[in-house]
């Protein structure tokens, strides 16, 4: 069984109430993530523009970690959605 097989089957034991806190509580940390990633971005072509080469190279990895960390819980946001969709029918 992979993960979103499991996660599926863990859904079903819930009721409604727990799909939508759940979804409530990945959908702000997905908010806060893309907020944080816009920032970044912000503070790395500010660091760009005044050529603080040391600043923009350490800003590569979190600012992948960033982007990657946002995709993923968008993606469980959707997954998420989606299982809503489908129970409420």
């Amino acid at each position: 069984m992979n993960d979103d097989t499991r996660m599926l089957a863990e859904l079903e034991t819930i009721g409604p109430e727990g799909i939508v806190e759940l979804t409530r509580r990945v959908q702000d940390i997905n908010n806060s993530y893309r907020a944080v990633a816009e920032k970044m971005g912000q503070l790395y072509m500010c660091a760009d523009e005044l050529k603080v080469g040391s600043l923009t190279k350490g800003l590569d990895q979190p600012m992948r970690n960033a982007s990657d960390n946002e995709q993923m819980f968008a993606s469980l946001l959707e997954e998420l959605q989606s299982f809503a969709r489908g129970s409420a029918t």
